[in-house]
């Protein structure tokens, strides 16, 4: 094992030691990009005081070459609402986007729960119970932590596929979209957004009035405790010929709403990069459209048996 100094008293330390055993400095702390000093898990620097960024502002999720996810907080929020859930096991592949819904009570911390929740679940479960769970434990959060969280109990979407070899099972609740996107032809959008809009493109409004309209991403089903009982929709698909399942939140596919605009700029993206490359600038892509909101996308490669 090898040693190093302490950043702040200069007494060698042990690799990987989490505090200084002279100073009592905590070690490997985030640094502030204005000044240098240390971030405390707050997310705010503890020598300027200035918001320095959350450990969950941009994550990353590594499964390559089986899949990536990439979730961001974006340019116009203070923190990221989103959450993503990744596990790869040989052929089996399970994969949560969450969306905290923004006005309800630590949105953040619904979208953690349900992700982590329903992405345990997963494993030995199918998709539709592992929704309802990730709803349960959701609705939790109203009675723990936070009394505020009774007024305005914490919420969010989600969207969860298994991957099993050329099988795909998908759900969802809320408004975060499952896309299959082959190498070549047209894409589909497995998902049907739980939205106002979506209501008023049933009952006849034009497409592009809707979505312009100011309440388009009005959900109409969530996870929380106001929510009632939980009831996913559900799907499934045989891949036949190789392409990309792509899940994500409205950060992303809000600035590509037509389905063919959406694989056209993913295929663009995916060209002559990996996912994880991909997905990151998926993320960009979204930031320089505008950054209106937290993005997460995860991109899985599905091949026929």
């Amino acid at each position: 094992m090898t040693a190093e100094d302490c950043p702040s008293c200069a007494d060698e330390r042990e690799a990987g030691a989490a505090f200084c055993e002279a100073c009592g400095r905590k070690l490997n702390q985030p640094k502030c990009p204005g000044c240098g000093g240390p971030v405390g898990e707050d997310g705010y620097c503890e020598q300027c005081g200035m918001l320095a960024g959350r450990p969950r502002d941009h994550i990353e999720l590594d499964a390559l070459p089986a899949a990536a996810a990439v979730t961001d907080r974006g340019l116009r929020h203070h923190r990221n609402e989103d959450a993503a859930f990744l596990v790869v096991r040989g052929a089996d592949i399970d994969v949560v986007v969450c969306d905290g819904v923004s006005s309800s009570f630590d949105p953040d911390v619904a979208s953690a729960a349900a992700a982590e929740c329903a992405g345990g679940w997963l494993a030995d479960g199918d998709v539709a119970s592992a929704i309802r769970e990730a709803g349960g434990a959701v609705a939790e959060l109203a009675a723990t932590g936070d009394p505020r969280r009774v007024a305005s109990n914490p919420a969010c979407t989600i969207v969860a596929a298994q991957v099993r070899g050329a099988a795909v099972s998908y759900g969802w609740v809320g408004d975060s979209r499952a896309y299959w996107i082959p190498a070549d032809g047209p894409a589909e959008q497995l998902t049907e957004d739980d939205s106002w809009a979506t209501h008023a493109i049933a009952l006849g409004t034009d497409p592009q009035t809707a979505m312009n309209d100011p309440k388009a991403h009005a959900i109409t089903a969530w996870l929380g405790a106001d929510a009632g009982p939980v009831k996913p929709r559900t799907g499934d698909l045989n891949v036949t010929a190789p392409g990309h399942l792509v899940l994500c939140s409205d950060g992303l596919w809000n600035y590509l709403t037509d389905p063919a605009d959406f694989a056209r700029t993913v295929r663009t993206h995916l060209r002559d990069s990996d996912l994880l490359a991909a997905a990151r600038s998926l993320t960009a892509f979204a930031n320089e459209a505008g950054g209106a909101d937290n993005i997460t996308v995860a991109l899985i490669p599905v091949s026929p048996a």
